[in-house]
């Protein structure tokens, strides 16, 4: 069930992502032309908003308990999105109008700025570990704590008798 829900989250993820920074982009470009920088609260707002963005694809991207298809589907779906823009660019002509950041993401799609990330995405596909899940890892608590402390000072021992190192 985890490898269903996370393909269908990491179909999500890339346009989150595409989009996201294509809103980002003309506002630094804005910002850039008009000598500003971050403390403005148009800088601060733009750069926390990318702050946001790069959470959400770290927590995505090192989460050892995730699938790994929810990180590599949206690393896929990236670098298809790249190729597209390159490849047939009129297809770019066919997305709404009314999405926020449609400029700056078809511009930055066109110049592959987003490869470097689908390859990171895509890398957690290769673990072999990662599509695994243990379902009882590690040790229980009676394993752990046998060994942890002489059998002496457990049963109470001689009143006056010291306590030795566990070896």
């Amino acid at each position: 069930m985890r490898h269903f829900v996370g393909f269908f989250v990491g179909l999500l993820l890339a346009p989150l992502v595409v989009f996201g920074v294509g809103w980002a982009q003309p506002r630094l470009a804005a910002l850039n032309g008009a000598g500003g920088t971050f403390a403005g609260p148009a800088g601060a707002v733009t750069a926390g908003g990318l702050c946001a963005l790069a959470l959400v694809v770290a927590v995505v991207l090192v989460g050892p308990r995730l699938t790994p298809l929810l990180p590599g589907i949206a690393g896929l779906t990236l670098m298809a999105a790249s190729a597209t823009a390159v490849l047939r660019p009129g297809l770019a002509d066919r997305v709404p109008g009314w999405v926020p950041g449609q400029e700056g993401a078809l511009s930055l799609l066109e110049l592959g700025v987003f490869l470097p990330l689908a390859v990171l995405l895509v890398a957690p596909l290769m673990v072999p570990s990662r599509w695994v899940r243990e379902e009882h890892g590690g040790v229980s608590p009676d394993e752990y704590f046998d060994g942890l402390y002489d059998e002496d000072y457990e049963d109470g021992g001689a009143a006056g008798a010291q306590r030795r190192p566990a070896v």
